[in-house]
């Protein structure tokens, strides 16, 4: 894994300085014009050239790289990437929290995107999972839905009539069926609300793992921490989906009181809509939004300057389910008395006009966690295809606003547990400051939405099916294992040593913890010593050949008698 430990700005040629930044957002740095930007990893350095810097020879340039790589004793091979301003790569903005083009501007909260919307095509996301990836959804969100609500500790079915309102001090599960191919997928979202006991998260964690047991491992599981659910998830309910403050009722949850209760409401269409319940003050506005006042008599319909017109009409279709009130629409800058009285008067809000951002800032990344070493580690695949994905590992798929942890089959026990921790600790000591809230999907092989699948190109659903098939890999009892056997021994123990001894006269023993680890015949052939997994002994090539065999063998065994 590589993380930034500097950021160095190093100034125009004449000046021959060095001035050093620590923990630098890009904000006022990066586009100043006035010198290059150096991005020190571990095993790699990224420079950025401004467009008014005076050094423009790239001699010159490298020639200064050279000599910080020296002063820092880093290797030699050390790469230095030279990039002009404007021209970053994916992998440059990746190191930072938020990356800010040319122009953009920065006001009072969060601004957010107003992208006009495209319609919708479920069609398209099965023939095409990496649309289904980039739109974040496996199907149209029409399947079958059930949700529970963990009331002292267990599992509370939730009223139909009811679906899709959350309260912020609860709790909940959300089990989606859907077909794909004509089976039955299931996902189980575990949606923690903001102010949840951390008995209560555990206890959803706890019985997300009782109702996966139930559906034998199907169910890829998803932990939505509220004011960040996914897009599908969103979908599920329609455009209707409202958290409100508070919990149930139950002992140590603080229910609002009564009086003016305030909703923002965000989206375009019932497959991205929420509205989301913030403290009623005038603070709490937001130019690009719409909002719901609900008052004792009224209900204030308060539309941004910077909404969409589909906005409002979502805006329009909450507050049908939030309020059986008098509806009153208010236009930012026209807002009548009462309705500031009931935010408790006047006050700066967010109000400056958003920017649309067209394309991803941020590729998606592949970590391959093994503790096969004795202790866990992340090695970073790059340019990664599905063939990357060993069924003897957990694999990190990192696409920015989500986290996918793919458990292969073979994996151990140790790092399927610990894994969701590392996930986190991921998130935690990344570079760029990433949102510990990010989703994080756990995905069992097998089992793959196609909102995971769609990052791979050129997807074979059949490929971990065929090779299970494959006695050698996952048999050790099978008829070519028995045949291999009377030739030589072979014996794997942590870490795993191959050893041969033709002598020993027939029979493969595996070690007192069972059979653990296959050697498929890539690993092993053609690899010079420093190659091989550890452990492995570098002068037993011979059983390479074995492995060969058995792969030759496999699609033709009825030719030997053997069914």
């Amino acid at each position: 894994m590589c993380y930034v430990q500097s950021l160095v700005l190093i100034a125009n040629p004449p000046s021959h300085t060095f001035s050093l930044f620590f923990n630098l957002s890009l904000s006022g740095l990066l586009h100043c014009g006035s010198g290059r930007l150096l991005c020190d990893g571990v095993e790699r350095q990224e420079g950025l050239q401004g467009g008014a810097a005076g050094c423009s020879d790239p001699q010159y340039m490298h020639i200064r790289d050279k000599g910080f790589i020296k002063a820092k004793s880093y290797p030699p091979n050390t790469k230095v990437e030279v990039m002009t301003e404007g021209g970053e790569s994916a992998m440059f903005k990746h190191l930072f929290k938020s990356w800010r083009e040319k122009g953009q501007t920065q006001g009072l909260g969060t601004t957010y995107t107003n992208v006009s919307p495209v319609k919708f095509d479920v069609m398209e996301l099965h023939a095409r999972p990496e649309v289904a990836a980039k739109q974040r959804m496996v199907d149209d969100a029409s399947g079958d839905v059930l949700v529970w609500r963990i009331e002292n500790l267990e599992l509370a079915e939730v009223s139909r009539s009811t679906y899709g309102q959350f309260y912020g001090g609860d709790c909940y599960l959300v089990l989606y069926t859907y077909v794909k191919s004509h089976q039955q997928q299931y996902i189980l979202y575990m949606w923690q609300g903001r102010h949840a006991t951390q008995d209560e998260i555990t206890a959803c964690a706890y019985q997300a793992v009782n109702v996966d047991g139930k559906y034998n491992g199907a169910p890829v599981q998803v932990r939505v921490v509220m004011g960040k659910e996914p897009r599908h998830f969103l979908a599920i309910f329609k455009g209707k989906l409202i958290i409100f403050e508070g919990g149930t009722g139950r002992r140590g949850v603080v229910n609002p009181e009564r009086g003016a209760r305030l909703f923002q409401v965000r989206g375009t269409d019932e497959l991205n809509t929420k509205a989301t319940e913030v403290p009623a003050r005038a603070s709490s506005l937001n130019t690009n939004d719409v909002f719901l006042l609900k008052t004792d008599h009224m209900c204030y319909l308060w539309y941004g300057k910077g909404c969409s017109g589909d906005e409002r009409v979502m805006g329009r279709a909450m507050s049908d389910v939030l309020s059986k009130q008098d509806k009153k629409v208010v236009m930012e800058g026209q807002e009548p008395t009462e309705f500031w009285i009931a935010l408790g008067g006047k006050a700066p809000y967010a109000n400056d006009k958003r920017l649309q951002r067209e394309e991803p800032l941020h590729s998606p990344r592949l970590f391959e966690c093994s503790n096969q070493t004795g202790c866990f580690r992340m090695t970073e695949v790059d340019d990664f295809a599905q063939s990357d994905l060993d069924e003897e590992d957990v694999m990190l798929l990192d696409t920015w606003e989500e986290i996918y942890l793919w458990i292969g089959k073979s994996a151990n026990h140790s790092e399927t547990k610990d894994a969701h921790d590392y996930a986190l600790e991921y998130l935690r000591t990344h570079p760029a400051g990433r949102d510990l809230d990010t989703p994080i999907f756990t995905v069992k092989q097998g089992y793959e939405p196609p909102t995971f699948t769609g990052w791979f190109y050129a997807w074979d659903p059949h490929k971990h099916h065929k090779e299970s098939l494959s006695p050698w890999v996952h048999s050790p009892t099978s008829p070519l294992n028995q045949r291999a056997q009377s030739s030589l021994s072979v014996t794997l123990s942590p870490p795993f040593v191959i050893t041969s001894s033709p002598s020993a006269g027939g029979t493969m023993s595996p070690p007192a913890g069972g059979f653990n680890h296959y050697l498929d015949p890539e690993v092993l052939v053609n690899k010079s010593p420093s190659q091989l997994p550890y452990g492995v002994d570098a002068s037993q090539r011979e059983v390479g050949s074995i492995m060969d065999l058995a792969q030759i063998l496999t699609d033709s065994l009825a030719q030997f008698g053997y069914q």
